[in-house]
């Protein structure tokens, strides 16, 4: 009995520093591959697209999606801060968060003027396609829109 009632606190003691251990072990989960990508350098509108990729003329697209194309480029930050940047002053014109969700499916942006949870089409280090509603020709429809790096 009495070797019993020494084995216990060591026991106790090995339990508690294989818990500590544990907890301190647990990584921090860093940015995905796609997460990479997409911070590497800002993108630029430079088409959209119906779902069969044919382009869709730009006086057909909206206002908001032609200031994008014409005026904005998209730059996503490591701390899931964008910006959206003038193509020719370089100078910040909005801002806002990202994140990509639903195990990098989708593309959670919120930035005034352009906002919403896009479909990630494709993500690679020449093009970022983005599945969204908008309105073409006044008429609501599915469309791809293109993004290419901004390579400085």
């Amino acid at each position: 009995m009495r070797r019993i009632l020494l084995f216990a606190p060591l026991l106790f003691a090995i339990f508690l520093m294989s818990c500590d251990k544990e907890n301190k072990e647990t990584p921090t989960p860093g940015p995905s591959e796609k997460d990479k990508i997409l911070i590497s350098y800002p993108w630029r509108m430079s088409t959209v697209t119906d779902l069969t990729g044919k382009a869709i003329p730009f006086n057909l697209l909206n206002a908001q999606t032609q200031a994008i194309k014409e005026v904005m480029d998209i730059q996503f930050l490591q701390n899931n801060v964008t910006k959206a940047i003038d193509q020719g002053s370089k100078q910040v014109i909005n801002g806002g968060t990202w994140y990509l969700i639903n195990d990098n499916k989708t593309l959670d942006i919120k930035i005034s003027g352009f906002s919403g949870e896009f479909g990630v089409e494709e993500l690679t280090n020449s093009k970022l396609r983005l599945k969204s509603k908008m309105t073409v020709d006044k008429v609501e429809q599915e469309t791809i829109m293109v993004f290419e790096p901004v390579i400085k």
